[in-house]
Parts: structure tokens; C-alpha cells; sequence
């Protein structure tokens, strides 16, 4: 599974220092005022966007489209990122290929929000959404935070409505621990050219604004599985985060039918949004999973 390409990029990431630039980026994140969706992508799909809190949510339906799948997706960025092109790319193949509506959904991040902005921020999204297209069934899914924040919203809907919760949840390397305290993530910490722990420990307490960081909308980890919709997991052996979804995996499989995970060798942190064959191996596996 792991080729050669693959090992060069990764070793490009190494060489290149990228954890440097994400640990410095993270006390001064750049903000930018570009438009998320280029003129570019009105070519291939009609985009819809309406307001949230002074924050845009951007649905894109592709052309031709047949069906009414709607997936909702959350960026990842350590809650403190905006989205980038890579992401960007990611719901392109995914809509295209899986035929399926996407609404992105550009929540509040930190450090000028916590998580109380980023859930009543997409809990009103959802609804709007449901509102707007009525007849759609809908899908979760997040990369990194995004999808920390996908499985705890999902939580939040089936304690709150379970009526209204999406029938599948797709996530890829998801932040499940805002804590980092299993104790082998510190033995994955140098493995890792992508993740800065000490990093990510700061920016979960800043999303937590003071609260429990081991509560379930923000560590949904400790939160309840038992009756949620169908949902898969896809995560690399090379990021901090493997322990957390390991350990995921390790406490529902054997309980709870409804969850699938893919652990993909020697892959780096939310390596789906990279130019490398195993980011399309788990993107065609998700795509299967949106169409059956």
C-alpha cells in the first residue's frame, strides 16, 4: 500500500520542516477574505450560500446530479484553520464522484470563538439545511477537526433529535481527544511531521473556553456510539492521533456494527488531502460508502 511516490511526499513534509510552519502558524493563524469557491468551480457545479452568525455556508450541487444524497462537511485546521484548496479538492472529488450534494460549512473558529460559537453555528446551519432541502438525506463528514466536530455532532443530534440525525458519518483522521493524553501518542510525537502536540494541547484548551475538554463536543470520544448512523474511519499509523482512533476502534467494534475502520500503514496525518495514491485508495472507499 505504501509506494514510492508516497514515500518521497512524505519525506518532502519531513525535509520541508511542515510541522514547523504549522506549530508557528497556530500563535498567529492567517486569515484570508478570498473567496472559498473560485469562479472555476461555477463550471462544474450550482452553489448556493447563505449566512450563519456572520459565517457562509456554501452548497454546491454538481451537474446532472441524480439522487438526493446531501453531505455535509466540516474542514479540518485544529479548529483555528480556515479551509484550504487541498479540502477544497477533496469535496470536488467527492461530490463528483459519489454524485452527491455538498454543503460546506465555514463554522467560527478559535482563537476568536470557542466551541459554544462553532456547535450553535452549525447546529442552525443543519437546520436551515434540513429546511432548504427537504427531501435530501444526509451524510456527515470532516478531516482532522472537522472530523472531531462531525462525530460530536452527530452525538449532539441523536441526544437532542434523533429524528433529524444523518443516516452516515464520514471521517478522515479525526481529532477524537482534544486532551492528547493517551500515553502513546508521546512515542508517536517525532513520527509525526505534521502534528506539533504541544501544539494541538494549547489550541484544544482554547477551544474548550475553560470547559471540560473531555466532554463529548469537544472530545467525542467519551461520548455514545451505540445508536448512530452507519459510520466509517479512516486514519494513518504515522499520525498522534492513531492512538485515539485505535483506541475508538478498539472499544465499539466489537459493540456497535454500524462502525467500519480503515488504518491505513505508515500514512501521515490527513494524508486524503495530499497528491498520493493512498489519498485516493481511501477516497474511492468513501465514495462506495456515500453511493450504497
Amino acid at each position: 500500500m505504501y509506494n514510492i511516490s508516497s514515500k518521497l511526499f512524505c519525506k518532502t513534509l519531513e525535509l520541508g520542516n511542515f510541522k514547523y510552519w504549522v506549530e508557528k502558524s497556530l500563535k498567529h493563524p492567517p486569515r484570508t477574505t478570498k473567496p472559498l469557491f473560485p469562479k472555476a468551480y461555477k463550471d462544474k457545479f450550482t452553489i448556493e450560500e447563505f449566512q450563519v452568525m456572520n459565517y457562509s455556508v456554501f452548497t454546491l450541487v454538481p451537474d446532472g446530479i441524480e439522487g438526493n444524497r446531501h453531505i455535509i462537511y466540516f474542514h479540518g485546521g485544529a479548529y483555528i484553520f480556515q479551509g484550504n484548496i487541498m479540502q477544497r479538492k477533496l469535496v470536488e472529488y467527492i461530490a463528483t464522484h459519489s454524485q452527491s450534494t455538498i454543503s460546506y460549512i465555514d463554522y467560527p473558529l478559535v482563537p476568536e470563538n470557542t466551541y459554544r460559537e462553532t456547535f450553535e453555528m452549525v447546529r442552525l446551519s443543519y437546520i436551515t439545511l434540513l429546511k432548504l432541502h427537504p427531501e435530501d438525506e444526509f451524510m456527515l463528514m470532516g478531516d482532522s477537526a472537522g472530523g472531531g466536530l462531525a462525530l460530536a455532532f452527530a452525538q449532539f443530534l441523536l441526544k437532542q433529535n434523533p429524528d433529524i440525525q444523518p443516516l452516515k458519518t464520514v471521517l478522515f483522521s479525526p481529532w477524537l481527544d482534544i486532551t492528547m493524553k493517551h500515553p502513546d501518542i508521546k512515542a508517536l510525537e517525532d513520527i509525526d511531521k505534521i502534528l506539533p502536540l504541544k501544539g494541538l494541547v494549547e489550541i484544544g484548551e482554547k477551544y474548550a473556553g475553560g470547559d471540560n475538554p473531555q466532554h463529548y463536543l469537544l472530545s467525542p470520544i467519551y461520548g455514545e456510539f451505540e445508536k448512530l448512523g452507519e459510520t466509517i474511519i479512516f486514519y494513518g499509523t504515522n499520525e498522534i492521533l492513531y492512538p485515539d482512533c485505535k483506541k475508538l476502534r478498539d472499544e465499539v467494534v466489537c459493540d456497535n456494527t454500524n462502525f467500519t475502520f480503515y488504518e491505513f500503514p505508515s500514512m501521515p496525518h490527513d494524508w486524503v488531502i495530499f497528491p498520493i495514491i493512498e489519498a485516493r485508495q481511501a477516497l474511492d472507499i468513501a465514495v462506495e460508502f456515500i453511493k450504497k
